[in-house]
């Protein structure tokens, strides 16, 4: 039972284990080792939420260690993602610094989290999509050599209204569905089981150019769903 117990708290240990290992890969500048294991860390920290809720084992030592990890693995990780895309690449000192705003805002989101009663929505985008869209971007811009990135003041711009647009995103209210199965039945998940299935058409179809549309389109789809569903009251 003690063994049972443990196990989310294990697996909030990975993830944050594997933000370290993020970190690590950054340093190198190695962009798609350090999304893998960026990758590993979300796949902990959806398992931890699943087995807290599973054996019935939320405490408020588990919350702590969640956040303290989350807070590395998708706090720190993408603003040194944004960091090292940015850096020697504008005529302006220091302005790869603004990355770090991502961290802050991040942990200002994880600390509403945290004091804010939990439903079957967020508000806000989470901070491990956040973390996944800086991941997989820094892949495109790196491994893809998209055109319109070329052009350097086009290129910076775009980044800096990212990181913006990213902080605004993180603390905003707007609400989002919640990834958190309560169970596996179609009737309590219909909406994530139809994210889920547009989500793998696009991956098999765009690879990792997908995860950024993906990640859009999950901001649509949470805004246009809470629409409706407050329209129908």
């Amino acid at each position: 039972m003690i063994t049972i117990k443990i196990i989310p708290n294990i697996l909030t240990l990975s993830n944050l284990f594997c933000g370290c290992i993020s970190i690590i890969f950054l340093r190198s500048k190695n962009f798609d080792y350090s999304a893998i294991a960026t990758l590993f860390s979300i796949i902990f920290d959806f398992l931890d939420g699943f087995f807290s809720r599973l054996t019935k084992n939320e405490n408020p030592f588990g919350k702590e260690l969640d956040s303290l990890a989350d807070m590395v693995s998708f706090g720190i990780v993408p603003s040194i993602i944004v960091f090292s895309l940015l850096e020697k690449k504008s005529p302006i000192p220091f302005i790869e610094y603004l990355a770090f705003l991502i961290s802050i805002i991040s942990a200002c989101r994880l600390a509403r989290f945290n004091i804010t009663p939990h439903k079957n929505y967020i508000k806000g985008l989470t901070t491990p999509i956040n973390a996944l869209f800086f991941s997989s971007l820094s892949i495109i811009i790196t491994d893809h050599h998209v055109f319109f990135f070329k052009k350097k003041m086009i290129y910076i711009i775009t980044m800096l209204f990212i990181i913006f647009l990213s902080c605004y995103f993180l603390l905003s209210k707007i609400p989002m569905f919640s990834f958190n199965f309560e169970d596996f039945s179609w009737k309590k998940n219909k909406m994530r089981y139809f994210f889920l299935l547009i989500s793998i058409f696009l991956l098999l179809t765009l690879h990792v150019v997908a995860l950024p549309c993906i990640i859009i389109f999950y901001i649509i789809i949470s805004i246009c769903f809470h629409r409706l569903k407050k329209n129908s009251y």
